[in-house]
């Protein structure tokens, strides 16, 4: 039996926060707890998986785990269950800059929308993100003046509420911190209590936890995961050096994802649902379902 997928899982918190009610619900408290307008919110245009740039051009996927968009705003959303790393960092990064730069705009510079990247992490990335929301901006080293204001990454650390007690009356992003970060569905429950959307919450992370779709595609995920690592070693041990080993385990990943791929094919999954899961590249997918015709 799967293990049950809390909120910190970047598929699970993809699932249930791609509801436009939480989302919105979601990024209003997130605004509201740092001072910012949020009254502007109404609709908002969830893209789980897209490419944004001109027409005549094709550019690689975004693939992040949640895009809203917002008036003249496009938010960036991602999850981290692990311990934020410079790598996860230099990710967000390269998400934030592809979103700016490859929008579906003329070519005036001041019709770009601004990005804004809101990743929920653990720990204390770089021992200087003390607090629960912590801002980046591009700045100049000289005089520590914006360069761009339109580019914004905010690191929230869900784990810090955690040692905070808790009280019936605090702000509601708080509230969705706790619930982020709690691994019991009993907790998640008592923080969710009686506020309609946060019940919305719990109810979609339950109809999760049962379906068919996440317990088949997580078997895949990890039935791939072993094979895919443990070949990829093999083909790393035959070049006899060090590098030879980080070629097999870097290869053995990439088997994997295309085992994953082939096989969510073979059961007929939704392609946008691959496409989001995944992360493959839209072009590499197509020639997946050829090759998987020809045969």
């Amino acid at each position: 039996m799967l293990k049950y997928s809390f909120l910190d899982n970047d598929l699970t918190f993809k699932q249930v926060f791609s509801h436009e009610d939480i989302l919105e619900d979601l990024i209003t408290s997130f605004l509201e707890y740092i001072g910012k307008n949020a009254n502007a919110i109404r609709v908002i245009k969830i893209i789980p998986h897209s490419y944004i740039g001109p027409d005549n051009k094709k550019y690689r996927g975004y693939y992040g785990d949640l895009t809203a968009i917002k008036d003249n705003q496009i938010l960036s959303i991602e999850m981290y269950s692990n311990a934020f790393s410079n790598g996860d960092y230099n990710k967000s990064l390269g998400y934030l800059c592809r979103l700016y730069s490859n929008q579906k705009v003329s070519t005036e510079p001041n019709k770009y929308q601004k990005v804004i990247s809101i990743n929920f992490i653990k720990g204390n990335y770089k021992r200087i993100n003390d607090n629960i929301v912590n801002a980046y901006s591009i700045r100049n080293d000289e005089n520590y003046e914006k360069i761009n204001e339109e580019i914004l990454m905010y690191l929230v650390r869900y784990d810090l509420v955690q040692s905070i007690p808790y009280k019936k009356e605090e702000e509601r992003f708080i509230r969705y911190l706790r619930m982020i970060g709690s691994n019991s569905v009993k907790e998640i429950k008592k923080y969710a209590k009686g506020d309609k959307e946060m019940e919305e919450v719990v109810k979609w992370l339950e109809r999760w936890n049962v379906e068919s779709d996440r317990i088949n595609h997580q078997r895949i995920i990890d039935e791939a995961e072993e094979r895919g690592v443990v070949k990829g070693k093999k083909e790393g041990k035959k070049e006899g050096k060090r590098e030879g080993i980080k070629y097999g385990v870097a290869k053995g990943k990439e088997i994997q994802m295309v085992d994953i791929v082939q096989r969510m094919i073979t059961k007929n999954a939704d392609k946008n649902y691959i496409l989001e899961v995944t992360g493959i590249d839209e072009d590499d997918y197509e020639k997946l379902v050829k090759n998987k015709n020809r045969k």
